[in-house]
């Protein structure tokens, strides 16, 4: 047993470290910080900053504070004062923001920033992948997210990307990642994940530096596994729970067993980090309350929650990421055509652009019934299911949040060849068709996202002492949610990685 424990974790590292090195040296990528096919692009930073002629939410108070400065020195927050005489500020480099309004940098609780989006594993469509990454990493930050929760991609390209956007090579949020998800044993190849070509393919396992799921076949796999996440960075452990396929109607998926998912736990503990399950099912959701993991992924939609559930949950202390936008964008077809046709390019490489667009197609001519069940089961999901099972997952956000859950926010960008990294507002207006208050919903965004990732006392809110990751946007989101597509400024770290019309920046 020592023997094929020690071969599978020099495997491990041997492809984590060949991923990067691999990327670092051979994809042949022009960097974003220097030219892209999006733009030029270079981060900005200046020791000392002021910011000047705004309002701004602060991740906490119900309102818009107004009269403020706010003083930024190196990556971090000197003040927030009332406005006076801005001449004793010497030194300070001011910048005028228009009358925009300011908030923390918003946290994505979930997402995939390695999803190759296409589901082949051919030499041909490998190498594009890379460029599908740096897309990711920049179009979520230019839309205002400056940290995610990463849960579940091929280790080597997210340590190599995390780098990047860590030095501002790249445009790119902050990184908390599980590097590999934690999958049961295969079983057979309709396992979970079910779009299985990407992950099982030899050669993208060597490039990618990894698996973007591991599958344990034992207990002492599970411990190394577990152990080698950390080793190369994790932060978190995220594993899942699934009882049915979404992809092929009937077909029953491999779990854990009980000791298996008891193993993750005692993992995280050793080495004090947190522990998610995926639990899209009812039969998950209370899999994760009675085993005590930290977060619970996804909502339940094959059925309502019980109250006893939900009083158990709410004594765990755990808390919940709901990703609606992953269930709605399968209701949203033909938008989403459109949206490949008139700005897919700025989004998806040539090839993911493609087979997304075809993706699509198909789902609309399931939804118009043109598609026989064998058709319907090469689909990525049978969006017929998703859709009749929809007013389940609001429901249960409703019953959640009215009893008093910790919630977060959490787009599962990177989940679906649908979600698109980029469109964060469209999972707080989801939120907000739950019955949640606008406020709740940028708090949640913002201060209660930190609070997840246990990171409340460097983000999530804009006050002294924190890293200054602020964004800008157009218009009042107490107001009007469509506002969070308007983002002008963004900041990670004093750093102007997004400029548009600031007044005084370079002069």
């Amino acid at each position: 047993m020592d023997k094929m424990v020690l071969s599978r974790r020099s495997f491990l590292k041997a492809s984590a470290l060949f991923g990067s090195k691999l990327l670092a040296g051979a994809t042949g990528l022009a960097s974003l910080a220097n030219c892209s096919s999006q733009g030029e692009w270079a981060s900005i930073h200046y020791p000392k900053v002021l910011l000047d002629n705004f309002f701004f939410f602060d991740g906490i108070k119900n309102n818009l504070q107004k009269d403020r400065i706010i003083l930024i020195e190196g990556d971090k927050i000197l003040g927030v004062e009332r406005k006076g005489d801005l001449a004793q500020y010497k030194g300070f480099r001011r910048f005028d923001l228009n009358g925009w309004t300011l908030l923390p940098g918003l946290i994505d609780n979930h997402v995939h920033m390695t999803s190759p989006f296409v589901t082949t594993g051919n030499r041909k469509v490998l190498f594009q992948k890379n460029e599908q990454f740096e897309l990711n990493f920049r179009n979520c930050i230019m839309n205002g997210v400056t940290t995610v929760r990463d849960v579940g991609g091929f280790p080597g390209m997210i340590i190599k990307f995390k780098e990047k956007a860590d030095k501002n090579q790249i445009p790119g949020p902050r990184v908390f990642s599980s590097l590999s998800l934690i999958a049961a044993r295969e079983g057979s190849r309709l396992g979970w994940p079910v779009h299985a070509p990407y992950i099982e393919n030899p050669l993208m396992k060597r490039i990618m530096g990894g698996n973007f799921a591991e599958r344990p076949q034992t207990m002492e796999e599970i411990n190394e596994v577990c152990e080698e996440m950390v080793r190369l960075g994790a932060v978190w452990l995220k594993t899942l729970h699934q009882d049915q396929s979404f992809h092929y109607k009937g077909h029953r998926l491999p779990n854990h067993n009980d000791d298996e998912y008891k193993a993750i736990l005692r993992n995280g503990r050793k080495h004090n980090i947190r522990c998610a399950m995926h639990a899209m099912l009812v039969s998950g959701f209370r899999e994760g309350v009675d085993l005590g993991y930290h977060t619970l992924e996804h909502t339940p939609m094959d059925a309502v929650i019980t109250d006893r559930y939900v009083d158990r949950f709410i004594e765990s202390d755990a808390a919940i990421v709901p990703t609606v936008s992953i269930f709605g964008d399968f209701l949203i077809t033909r938008k989403l055509l459109k949206l490949f046709e008139t700005r897919g390019k700025e989004y998806l490489t040539p090839e993911a652009l493609s087979q997304a667009t075809g993706a699509v197609k198909r789902i609309l001519a399931v939804e118009d019934d043109n598609l026989s069940d064998e058709e319907r089961s090469g689909l990525p999901v049978d969006p017929l299911y998703f859709k009749d099972m929809f007013p389940n997952v609001i429901k249960n956000i409703e019953k959640l949040k009215s009893a008093g859950a910790k919630m977060g926010i959490g787009t599962d960008n990177g989940g679906s060849i649908m979600a698109l990294f980029g469109f964060y507002g469209d999972e707080l207006k989801y939120m907000a068709s739950a019955g949640i208050s606008n406020f709740e919903t940028l708090r949640m965004a913002t201060y209660e996202n930190a609070c997840i990732l246990n990171m409340q006392d460097r983000i999530g809110t804009i006050e002294n002492g924190k890293w200054a990751d602020i964004i800008a946007i157009e218009g009042d989101p107490l107001v009007d949610l469509g506002s969070m597509n308007n983002v002008r400024m963004v900041m990670k770290g004093g750093a102007f990685i997004k400029s548009e019309g600031v007044a005084g920046l370079g002069v």
